[in-house]
């Protein structure tokens, strides 16, 4: 075999490519098998939602957001009558619902077959009469006892006298 300098120039100058550029053209051809593949599951558009309500019960402006997008709400039913004032004009759902829930401490679950599932988070709902506050917890016990009176036949402790010294 004669030595490698007397090979021709075209045979020396083909070596294996970098292993970087094998990496990069296997990422590449990776990224188009999945931009081919990402089309089929792309989500469905979130429905949209317009309303206009002032002090409606939850429970009716969800029955009217479930008529406009075919979702099924699950509510406490405790949570029906609550006062909700909201104005929505092509909102997304999700944007709807936090609106609606707004000043409510509230989870938004959204399960299969257009259930959504909300939960409100408070001690006990608030009363569905404007101007009535919600019930409140009681206040917790103060963790220190107070002193105990004194006896009304105590006397005071007499305090010492001082005389100045001349």
């Amino acid at each position: 075999m004669p030595p490698s300098s007397s090979l021709p120039i075209a045979i020396r100058a083909r070596r294996c490519p970098h292993p970087a550029v094998w990496c990069a053209l296997l990422a590449a051809a990776a990224l188009g098998l999945l931009a081919t593949q990402a089309p089929a599951q792309t989500r469905p558009p979130e429905p949209t939602v317009s309303l206009n309500v002032k002090d409606r019960p939850l429970g009716d402006v969800l029955a009217l957001i479930g008529r406009a997008t075919g979702c099924e709400f699950l509510l406490d039913p405790s949570w029906q009558k609550v006062p909700v004032t909201a104005y929505l004009e092509n909102a997304p759902l999700s944007v709807a619902l936090k609106r609606v829930l707004s000043g409510l401490n509230h989870a938004i679950v959204y399960q299969p077959q257009n259930r959504v599932k909300i939960v409100i988070y408070e001690a006990s709902p608030p009363r569905a009469a404007p101007g009535v506050p919600p019930a409140r917890l009681p206040e917790p016990a103060d963790p220190l006892p107070a002193p105990p009176p004194e006896p009304p036949d105590a006397a005071p402790a007499a305090e010492e006298e001082t005389q100045p010294q001349g």
